[in-house]
């Protein structure tokens, strides 16, 4: 099992960001020296109330601390950017972070984003799906020529490619059928999102390993799984500490549209909710419900957060260290 933070540069809009930047990287190292495997990043665009650093940006400085560690946004809103972009950008940080960068895309649910961008939020699934193509061939030939629905390129090259001159390991972030299914058809692998319950995600894994079956395909190296993780010395502990901070992040979901968590009254039934989804508790609670995942979804890659708005960054780098003696007993 590897184990990935999954870095949290969103906060509140009355908190200071004097030392925002020292505290990610403070995570980073601590991450790395606990044998972590992986940095992952959000990506949105105008977020306010929350206020929210940008991805690729963030990554290239993180890069600086992250040793060997592989690191990606996650996920990458590619319903509404340029795949040009995304491929040069991603190709760039790739040689930054030592050959070790994972670009995992999605098609964005919030609309305020597409109508920013010029984007028709109706047609970014096959925006999604033809900026794929056309990222992996900038990646991997000399020159292309495309002529798409959405995009045109005549007889041009990127200006850098891969460190291993092809490809990049290519993710795509779904919670609903069709993007599964589409994860399962055209993705290296399929991010599992934080916010599907476990019943959810049973039925959905069922869904995704029927699709590659029907399509020949065997199973993917990697089964990586983002969620919502506190671990402290007691249960009782973690939960308290927990509690606040993720209310606020998930009614913030909620006020975007979230399909997961839409409507969900958190304040009245948080305890119930996270039950269903988050990993919270002492070690002995997180390292069995992390052993459930591996064991019986096939988890090999789980990236963990540990950081909502709001919560103290001592007892961030607390729980990532205890998350690292977990990885410890589990190897």
């Amino acid at each position: 099992m590897d184990f990935g933070l999954y870095i949290n540069p969103q906060f509140s809009d009355d908190a200071p960001l004097d030392d925002a930047t020292e505290n990610l990287l403070a995570q980073v190292r601590t991450a790395r020296d606990c044998g972590f495997s992986s940095i992952i990043a959000p990506h949105h665009y105008l977020t306010q109330p929350l206020r929210m650093f940008q991805a690729n940006i963030l990554l290239a400085r993180l890069a600086a601390e992250a040793g060997n560690m592989r690191m990606g946004p996650g996920i990458w809103l590619l319903g509404m950017t340029n795949p040009v972009q995304v491929a040069e950008e991603s190709a760039t940080l790739d040689w930054i972070c030592r050959g070790g960068y994972i670009l995992a895309v999605g098609l964005g649910y919030r609309e305020a984003e597409f109508e920013a961008f010029g984007v028709n939020f109706s047609k970014r699934a096959a925006r999604t799906t033809e900026a794929i193509n056309v990222i992996r061939r900038l990646w991997s030939e000399d020159r292309i020529s495309h002529t798409g629905q959405f995009f045109q390129l005549t007889d041009v090259g990127a200006s850098v490619r891969p460190k291993n001159g092809s490809s990049l390991p290519l993710w795509i972030g779904a919670s609903v059928e069709p993007a599964i299914r589409r994860a399962a058809r055209i993705a290296d692998a399929w991010l599992v999102s934080p916010s599907a319950d476990w019943d959810q995600l049973e039925r959905n894994y069922a869904i995704y390993d029927e699709e590659r079956e029907a399509k020949g395909l065997g199973p993917p190296t990697e089964k990586p799984m983002i969620r919502e993780c506190f671990v402290a010395t007691t249960a009782k502990q973690a939960f308290a500490i927990a509690k606040e901070p993720l209310i606020y992040k998930y009614s913030a979901y909620a006020s975007w549209g979230s399909a997961n968590v839409a409507g969900q009254p958190f304040e009245e039934a948080f305890d119930d909710f996270q039950a269903a989804r988050f990993i919270i508790g002492d070690k002995a609670m997180v390292k069995d419900r992390i052993q459930w995942l591996n064991q019986k979804l096939g988890v090999n890659h789980l990236i963990v957060r540990l950081q909502w708005p709001g919560l103290a960054q001592k007892d961030v780098l607390k729980a990532i260290e205890l998350i690292g003696e977990i990885k410890s007993e589990l190897q």
